[in-house]
């Protein structure tokens, strides 16, 4: 009986739509040597071997290789000859659909030169596509277009302003920046101005040739301030990411102080991907309620591993402020590793619940659907899932 009860549960999941709520769009027509870096978080030219041979790797070669019509556990070499052959349409066509997100919330600040328009992704995928605005990225343009730091600050207002009404929210990479440990304090008119001014003489100073790169806390933190008094969804990045990130500056705890600043402006805050600091980042959404986490990221590197995050998501977060999502870049083998690696990791773990705790299969479902779709909706305002 208790076989029966857990069953259904996996079934029940395994028919969920997926929201993505925080993914990349993929490479237009990607190489072999373009595939193994998009699988990898490393700087350095990685290997097919290296890849192939790790918990996603397996996972890849479990799951994405009968949709490309290969046995389980096909070599690297047999599964990059078959993607060679398919054709790259092809094979996100089939790995993006068989994943059964139902809409992606697509960030447009890392390398967007390289992606492939919106509409392209939305028809191989047959999904939607919602705009994610990087605050950083609109910064960096406004600087670019300025004259001094005073034009930076008069123009970058109606800059957010303009890049708010096109997406659904926005996001800071912080992490990668600056640190996570910002001032609680909202800048000043004075501070911003004096970090505008400094940021553009040192741009300038490289005779302006490179888009200038936002590393500024004060700058960064008037960002977030801005974000959040306007009412938005501010995606962080936090845990693990690039090799430019210094991991332990991205720890979420490390916002405790702006996160309690923040509490009553209205805007929310959603933590993505998160490891290994997971647990604090349950903590924080278990003492804050404007903030909302993921563990998106990890999930599809983490390949047999899955369920440790997805476990401890749900330690002490209130379960109806955690989130699905990929942050699939580049390739949609990532996409498809996300959603099938959280199904698996999330009938697992809430089976066990069942089995174990005894928690009512309906209420297991309840919880693994509001991951699974509606918490997003609840958190971004809108529908994204259609009957």
């Amino acid at each position: 009986m208790g076989g029966d009860i857990v069953r259904q549960l996996a079934e029940a999941i395994e028919r969920m739509p997926l929201v993505d709520h925080h993914a990349h769009s993929l490479l237009p027509d990607p190489t072999d040597p373009d595939l193994i870096d998009a699988l990898t978080q490393a700087e350095h030219a990685a290997s097919a071997p290296a890849v192939f041979d790790s918990g996603q790797g397996f996972a890849l070669r479990r799951h994405c290789a009968p949709l490309l019509g290969l046995p389980p556990f096909a070599g690297a070499d047999e599964y990059l000859a078959t993607r060679r052959q398919l054709g790259a349409d092809e094979v996100a066509r089939r790995l993006l659909r068989a994943s059964g997100i139902a809409a992606y919330l697509i960030d447009d600040g890392h390398r967007p030169d390289l992606l492939m328009s919106d509409e392209r992704m939305a028809r191989l995928a047959a999904a939607p596509i919602h705009r994610v605005a990087r605050l950083e990225t609109i910064a960096e343009a406004v600087l670019a277009q300025s004259t001094s730091g005073g034009e930076f600050v008069e123009r970058l207002g109606p800059a957010l302003d303009a890049a708010a009404v096109e997406a659904v929210a926005v996001k800071t990479v912080a992490a990668h920046r600056c640190g996570l440990e910002l001032d609680p304090a909202r800048p000043t008119d004075v501070d911003l101005r004096s970090a505008a001014d400094a940021w553009f003489a040192v741009w300038r100073a490289h005779a302006a040739s490179d888009r200038p790169r936002l590393v500024d806390p004060t700058i960064v933190r008037h960002l977030i301030w801005w974000a959040l008094e306007h009412g938005a969804v501010l995606q962080v990045h936090a845990g693990f990411g690039d090799a430019d990130l210094v991991l332990e500056r991205a720890n979420p705890a490390r916002m405790q102080a702006l996160l309690a600043a923040t509490a009553g402006t209205g805007g929310r805050i959603a933590f993505l991907h998160c490891y290994p600091y997971v647990r604090e980042a349950g903590w924080l959404a278990h003492v804050f309620p404007h903030v909302f986490l993921d563990v998106g990221l990890a999930v599809g590197f983490l390949g047999a591993n899955a369920d440790a995050a997805v476990r401890e998501s749900l330690d002490l977060a209130p379960f109806s402020r955690v989130l699905f999502s990929t942050d699939a870049w580049g390739v949609p083998e990532r996409v498809l590793l996300g959603a099938r690696l959280w199904r698996d990791a999330a009938a697992r773990v809430l089976g066990g619940y069942v089995a174990e705790h005894g928690w009512p299969v309906e209420e297991a479902i309840r919880v693994a659907e509001g991951i699974a779709w509606r918490n997003a909706e609840g958190l971004y305002g809108r529908a994204f899932v259609t009957d």
